[in-house]
This record gives C-alpha cells, sequence and structure tokens, in this order.
C-alpha cells in the first residue's frame, strides 16, 4: 500500500523527523544526495559530465550533496545556481560550502553547451515552490532549453514548477525521465500532469521509522489489486444465476448501441448472473445476436424489470433527447443502488440530486458540469473536485483519469495502473458495467467502485504489454476482466 501526503504534512513529518528525533536535517539532505546519486549511477552508469540546477533552499542543498559524491567519483560536474549565494542558508548553506571547499565552483549556463551534458539534475525548488510566483521570463527560457535536450533528467524529491499536492504547471516545469522522491508520496506526482512531467517515480523514505513516516493521517491510498479482489464473495456449489447478481443496464439510444453492449459484457465477465437491457426494441436483435447472454427489453419494460434487479447502470449511450431524459428519470425513481454515468450525468447536472446509494464515474469533462465549472479547474486540482461532488451529490464518485480517484467522503483511493491507451471511447461504458456487476455479486459500493476501477486500469496495462497502446479496444479490456479475477484465489 502507498499512502499519500501533502505539502503541508510532508513539510510537518520533516520537521518532526528534526525536531522531536533529533534527526539533523544535514544527514537528512545528505541521504537524499545519496539516493539520488545511487540512481544516476544505476540508471545510467556511462554519465561523464553532469550538469546540476540548484536553487537556494534545500532542495538545492540536496543538488550540492549529489555534486559532492559525483565530484569523489571522478564525473565532470557543473553547478549552475539559480539565486544569490548569499540567499542560501541554513543546511543548505552547509552543503553548499561543503561542496566549495571541495573545489566546486558555480558556472554560468551557457545554452550552447546544453547538448554536452550526459545527464541533468533539477534540484531548483522542490516541494516548497510557491506556486503564486510561477516560473516565467528567463528562467522559464532556460526551462525550455533543457526540456528541449536529449539528455536525461533526474529531478530532485519533483520537478522543478510541478505541484506537489496537485500535478497542475506553474508556468513550466521541468520535464523528467525520473523523479527521486523522499520521506513521503506526493500526489502531484501522480495526477494531471504529474506523470508525464516526473517520468519514473524513485522512493526513498531515508531511513526514517514508521513513527515518524505514518505520524499524520495520509489524505489518500493507493492498494494493489490483489487487496481488492479479497473483496470478491466466495460461490458456494450451490450458486446460481439468480444468487450471482442481476443487473438493469439503461442506455443505447440511437447510434449508442454499442455503449450499453459493451457495459454488459463487462458485467458478465466480472461474474454478474443476469444482465438486463433496457433499450430501443429494435436493438433487442442485434444485441442478443452479438452478445446472446443479454437479456434485451423496451422502455415500456423498465418498471416491471429493474424492480427486480440488484443494480442499475445508467448512461451508456443515453443520449440527452426526449428518450433519454424519460428513462433517466423513471431509474431515479427506483431504489436499488445505481451507478451513474456519462449522459445520466449530464442530465444529474441539470438536475441535482442527492443519494448515499449510487456511484458516480465522470471524467473530466462531465465532473465540470457536475460543479458547474470548467474541466481546467477540475484537472488543476482533481483532489478538490472530487471532494467537492461527492458533498455535493453523495455517495461514491469515481473521477475517472490518469490516476483515476475514488472518494466516499472519508477514503479517497489513487489508482495508479492504466494508460493513455485507454483514452479511447467505450472505455468508461466498461467501467460502468464492470462496477455495476461487483455491486450486484454484494460488494460494497466503495470496494466495488476501486475493485473496478482497479480491474479495469490492470486490464488495460496487460492488452498494452501485449500489442501495445495504440489501437486499444474497450471489448478486448472487457474480456481480459475474467482472467484477473483468477488472482483473487492465488
Amino acid at each position: 500500500m502507498i499512502e499519500f501526503y501533502s505539502v503541508k504534512q510532508s513539510k510537518a513529518i520533516d520537521a518532526l523527523a528534526m525536531n522531536e528525533h533529533a534527526i539533523p536535517g544535514l544527514l537528512l539532505m545528505k541521504r537524499a544526495g545519496l539516493f539520488t546519486y545511487e540512481t544516476l549511477l544505476n540508471h545510467y552508469p556511462k554519465t561523464k559530465k553532469l550538469l546540476i540546477l540548484c536553487g537556494t533552499g534545500n532542495n538545492g542543498g540536496d543538488g550540492f550533496v549529489v555534486a559532492q559524491l559525483a565530484m569523489m567519483a571522478g564525473i565532470q560536474t557543473d553547478v549552475f545556481l539559480y539565486g544569490q549565494i548569499s540567499h542560501i542558508k541554513n543546511d543548505a548553506l552547509l552543503a553548499y560550502q561543503e561542496f566549495v571547499q571541495m573545489g566546486g565552483e558555480i558556472i554560468h549556463l551557457n545554452p550552447d553547451e546544453l547538448h554536452k551534458y550526459d545527464v541533468i539534475i533539477d534540484a531548483l525548488f522542490g516541494i516548497g515552490m510557491d506556486k503564486k510566483r510561477p516560473i516565467k521570463s528567463k528562467l522559464a527560457d532556460w526551462i525550455d532549453l533543457i526540456n528541449q535536450q536529449a539528455c536525461p533528467v533526474i529531478a530532485v524529491d519533483i520537478p522543478s514548477g510541478l505541484d506537489a499536492n496537485t500535478g497542475q504547471i506553474h508556468g513550466c516545469a521541468i520535464k523528467a525521465e525520473r523523479t527521486c522522491t523522499f520521506i513521503t508520496h506526493k500526489p502531484g506526482l501522480y495526477q494531471f500532469n504529474g506523470q508525464d512531467t516526473a517520468g519514473k517515480i524513485h522512493y526513498s523514505a531515508l531511513f526514517l521509522n514508521d513513527d515518524i513516516l505514518h505520524s499524520h493521517p495520509s489524505i489518500a491510498h493507493n492498494h494493489p489489486l490483489k487487496h481488492w479482489l479479497q473483496q470478491l464473495p466466495n460461490r458456494s456449489s450451490i450458486s446460481h444465476k439468480g444468487s450471482t447478481g442481476q443487473i438493469g443496464l439503461v442506455g443505447g439510444d440511437q447510434h449508442m448501441m454499442g455503449a450499453v453492449q459493451m457495459a454488459g459484457l463487462a458485467a458478465l465477465k466480472v461474474g454478474a448472473g443476469l444482465v438486463k437491457v433496457i433499450t430501443h426494441p429494435e436493438h433487442g436483435i442485434a444485441l442478443t445476436q452479438a452478445l446472446p447472454e443479454l437479456m434485451c427489453y423496451s422502455p415500456a419494460e423498465l418498471q416491471a424489470q429493474l424492480k427486480q434487479v440488484d443494480v442499475i447502470g445508467i448512461g451508456p449511450g443515453l443520449g440527452l433527447n426526449e428518450w433519454g431524459k424519460n428513462l433517466f428519470h423513471q431509474s431515479m425513481q427506483l431504489p436499488q443502488p445505481k451507478v451513474v454515468d456519462a449522459d445520466a450525468l449530464t442530465l444529474l447536472a441539470t438536475n441535482p440530486e442527492t443519494h448515499s446509494n449510487w456511484i458516480l464515474t465522470p471524467h473530466p469533462g462531465e465532473a465540470a458540469r457536475l460543479l458547474n465549472t470548467t474541466t481546467d479547474t477540475v484537472q488543476n486540482n482533481r483532489i478538490k473536485a472530487i471532494k467537492a461532488i461527492q458533498k455535493k451529490y453523495g455517495g461514491v464518485v469515481v473521477l475517472k483519469g490518469n490516476a483515476t480517484l475514488v472518494y466516499d467522503g472519508e477514503r479517497l483511493e489513487m489508482c495508479l495502473a492504466g494508460n493513455p491507451g485507454m483514452a479511447t471511447g467505450g472505455m468508461g461504458d466498461v467501467l460502468t458495467g464492470a462496477i455495476s456487476g461487483l455491486i450486484a455479486q454484494g460488494i460494497p459500493l466503495f470496494e466495488a467502485a476501486c475493485l473496478g476501477v482497479s480491474l479495469h486500469a490492470h486490464a488495460g496495462d496487460i492488452i498494452a504489454q501485449q500489442k501495445g497502446q495504440l489501437g486499444l479496444l474497450p471489448t478486448e479490456l472487457a474480456a481480459t476482466l475474467s482472467q484477473l479475477l483468477t488472482y483473487a484465489n492465488r
């Protein structure tokens, strides 16, 4: 399990280690520098010429430690300082003084020389960057030049310019191939622009004990798939289709029949016993020909058929015309737990309701409609957005995207699986069906949402590993879900 901490919490944990546990700040700085240096050696062992970009704060102090170690190893090391030497204080000043005592000097950065470096170390700002002062002007030009270089960049704690809480970029940011982060896992390394900016994450607790590391309640967790698979109920030998969950799926307007078909396929693949689809009468034959296991009914039969199901999934291909609106309002009157997605979320945004027994699964655009704001606002602080949606609408919220979030008002789960190849129409329909199928089997809403999201993301990764990310189809992903369920018994 991974626990995530905010910048404020990270600073408090750092201070606790130094003030209450008497661990010298310079020692932590040297441990951070050593971990970064070891990462350099492990992944770029042929490095002969190194550029280290240092700021005047503790992040820069880490950079001066890396410089010392590299110089002792005989690596040609150039250090550029952004800011005045007189502004370097405390432990960072000690690290700088040691660097100078070893013969180190601060260089003037020549843009024409950047291509000569094998690796660049980014130790400019770290997590303490003031987001009210975004990177601009000359430094922004330097960062743009650095990002154009072919050589890899290792960021110290977090790429400079990236918000450690949100993944938002303030002005511009160093684009790292690897990031060495310390003591805490920062959510901004994974949310929004975090993954593209930070690259591969290397974490070190800097040898701090659990009493220090877990002295504050984390803001979010990431559990492995196997943890969520343990939520699956054991089936007895007398199980039958009626006892393994009945689902009602509502959607599939004209030209969007495939959406509800993919949701039905996913529901069956995660183990649901019966899947009933409420859709256009003329879609019934085509749907059952494509997937004979589906039971298709016309809208006139909605009330009679959905009274018998354990969960209702509404939204895939629902549409926003009168046909879809009518099915939406009828479905909302029924008491069963619901998974609300796609067009159903847009309809909900126009007539907000609050319920405890539903799961809302918006992508950022739908989340913006639910909050009457912009997609950029949602993406700039996804954790704030998901909490606002849950407060307004209740239940469990799944905010889709890279590092999908799941929140029930108390628990916040972040899924780190998944890949850009999943950015294909129909992926959300598969997720709706999968979560609905898990709820139908008796799994509580939050756990069903987390398991569904994790299964969905890992299935996407499996297909991407086998066939590549381009051309990854939702139907392929749905078919892979059942393979992952076998891990529950291992």
